[in-house]
């Protein structure tokens, strides 16, 4: 039992030591019926799953995509275009 625990310890140790050298942060968050539906209907977590794993999976694909839909709303529509129209 005692071998197991170090082992584990080590793993969670090289995950934390991973997740550092990438910049990554491993952090809690809570997800309510809204974001579910949400996730849902970007087709992220099929309708009705309410396994953690799987939720988790979803919220961290959508992350994935932020910076990518981000960039593309910046495209549509420039911050300069935003200030010139409020003149």
């Amino acid at each position: 039992m005692g071998d197991q625990r170090r082992q584990q310890g080590r793993e969670r140790s090289e995950a934390f030591r991973e997740r550092r050298r990438h910049g990554r942060l491993l952090v809690q968050v809570e997800v309510g019926p809204r974001h579910l539906a949400a996730l849902e209907r970007l087709a992220l977590l099929d309708a009705g799953e309410r396994d953690k794993a799987c939720i988790a999976w979803a919220v961290s694909r959508f992350l994935d995509a932020a910076p990518h839909v981000s960039a593309l709303g910046d495209t549509l529509w420039p911050a300069e275009e935003e200030e010139t129209d409020d003149a």
